[in-house]
């Protein structure tokens, strides 16, 4: 092992000093920041082999780590799980892989993450998981978009003054491999190869130089292709670290997810070696809830995700507080809290719980009259979707410094 004994003593001293405080909170007197923590109420085992994981890539400078969070309008907001990569992903140098699943949200007309910018030309039709009523094949980011534009053309790039700056050497294209779909290439890097792999409906590219601009334009090759489908793209690279991906769709419920046919064949292109899970918050808006089917869907979508990854670690991060139609404490909320605290133990995963630690019931009008959450008693605005990444960030580092201490401490 080439890990330096001294290395580690002085990163578990500055490590541990910052473990409750790696980011200075602003205070506010109803949230329960002694509950902010991950909490077991099963096996570790899951959990020690992704921190063994993250040692070899702090301590050797060896490995990738997979990282996948999965929600609604949360996520798709990108600020969240934005704010957490940023921090994973500046915990210790050199440990940024890059960004990951990206997606070209504007092309479907709804809301892009706020850390990258979509440009795009043509014209593009979307569909996501959430709309029942349309007939279309979905993969592992639940949302598509289409063209039958021989001439369209899409464009990705990071927000200047966003976070970290991320470049890339490859990329994976999640697309349609039916006959009638349309070729395509790279405006910025016509010298990128190009390997298609039709029986898990991607293509994978590598670039001839450092990229920081995905800039992807569809080709008409021949007279049969007549139009392209677009499932997102994952940004990649060499480097050993972390990749923090989010998966976001807007009034997303567990079903929705179930509904994506291609999840597990697009899994083979990132395995995770986490997955946070914070889908709940819609399947929780009806009086009509019913906590057993909502544990039923939870598991069928997890068997589907250790099917392609079997050791991953899942962590559940409970609903927020919320309101029913602006008007009525949604207590489904306990019930989520319930139910994830029921699965946590079956399935040995790690629980987060924001309802507690936000304030529990009614808390949300706390927030909303701090000026961090918005009106409407669901969502956060920015500054409390940052609040809440800062706090789940220190959560899962709390939890890896415990890991440190017990394998390096003694």
């Amino acid at each position: 092992m080439r890990i330096n004994i001294i290395h580690i003593l002085l990163f578990i001293l500055s490590f541990s000093g910052k473990a409750q405080s790696f980011h200075q909170f602003p205070y506010y007197d109803f949230i329960k920041y002694d509950s902010n923590k991950i909490v077991f109420k099963g096996d570790t085992m899951a959990f020690e082999n992704l921190y063994n994981k993250l040692d070899d890539v702090i301590f050797e400078g060896k490995g990738q780590i997979n990282m996948l969070h999965i929600g609604g309008s949360h996520i798709q907001a990108g600020i969240w799980s934005g704010t957490i990569r940023e921090n994973l992903q500046s915990l210790y140098p050199g440990i940024v892989s890059g960004r990951g699943l990206t997606f070209p949200y504007r092309a479907a007309k709804t809301t892009n993450p706020s850390d990258y910018t979509t440009r795009y030309g043509g014209y593009w039709t979307g569909c996501r998981n959430v709309e029942k009523s349309k007939a279309c094949t979905l993969g592992l980011m639940g949302i598509s978009v289409r063209t039958a534009d021989p001439n369209a053309w899409i464009r990705l790039y990071d927000n200047p003054n966003k976070g970290i700056h991320y470049s890339f050497t490859k990329a994976t294209v999640f697309h349609s491999f039916d006959n009638n779909e349309y070729d395509f290439y790279f405006q910025n890097d016509t010298a990128a190869i190009i390997t298609h792999f039709p029986e898990y409906g991607y293509s994978q590219v590598v670039f001839s130089r450092q990229m920081d601009t995905l800039y992807f334009h569809v080709k008409k090759s021949t007279d049969s292709q007549t139009q392209f489908t677009c499932y997102g793209f994952n940004m990649e690279s060499d480097q050993p670290g972390i990749y923090y991906n989010a998966i976001g769709n807007n009034g997303a419920a567990i079903p929705a997810y179930l509904r994506c046919e291609l999840l597990e064949k697009h899994l083979q292109a990132c395995k995770p070696d986490l997955v946070v899970l914070s889908i709940g918050i819609n399947d929780a808006y009806y009086p009509s809830f019913d906590s057993n089917e909502y544990k039923a869907n939870y598991k069928a979508l997890i068997r589907r995700i250790k099917s392609v990854s079997p050791n991953c670690a899942i962590l559940f991060t409970t609903n927020n507080d919320s309101y029913y139609k602006k008007r009525y404490a949604n207590k489904n909320a306990f019930k989520v809290k319930q139910a994830m605290e029921e699965l946590s133990k079956e399935l040995d995963t790690g629980l987060w719980d924001m309802f507690t630690i936000m304030g529990g019931l009614n808390s949300i009008d706390k927030w909303d009259y701090e000026d961090i959450a918005k009106s409407d008693k669901i969502h956060f605005n920015h500054q409390g979707y940052e609040l809440i990444g800062d706090l789940l960030s220190s959560a899962l580092i709390q939890s890896y410094d415990q890991h440190i201490q017990r394998k390096f401490g003694n």
